[in-house]
């Protein structure tokens, strides 16, 4: 039960992060995402969260704000910036072929 608890808590934190960097809430704070890439990866390594679920979501969270016309120019740049590492870490994950076709997918978006 503790175990659970302290994921949830480490998921919560995760998905706040998120709603951050998608809204531009801390635009002049690029440590942000660097948080949130951090986050990630301790989900991804020390809990029950799948690892390709967190980069399919880390990927479209940094494209998407990328992509947003709305959002401050430097924080799309700053996204844009970042977005290859969850990407590489789909590469590495990419052992089935339906895992490889996604990958493609991303890589093609990018």
């Amino acid at each position: 039960m503790g175990r659970v608890l302290h994921e949830l808590s480490y998921l919560e934190n995760w998905r706040a992060l998120s709603l951050r960097i998608r809204c531009a809430l801390e635009p002049d704070e690029p440590r942000l995402i660097e948080h949130y890439l951090a986050e990630g990866r301790y989900l991804a390594r020390f809990t029950a969260t799948p690892q390709p679920m967190i980069a399919e979501t880390t990927f479209r969270l940094l494209m998407d704000t990328a992509r947003d016309t709305v959002l401050p120019w430097h924080w799309r740049c700053l996204c844009l910036d970042q977005v290859w590492r969850p990407l590489r870490d789909l590469q590495a994950i990419a052992t089935t072929p339906d895992r490889r076709q996604r990958w493609q997918a991303c890589a093609h978006q990018l």
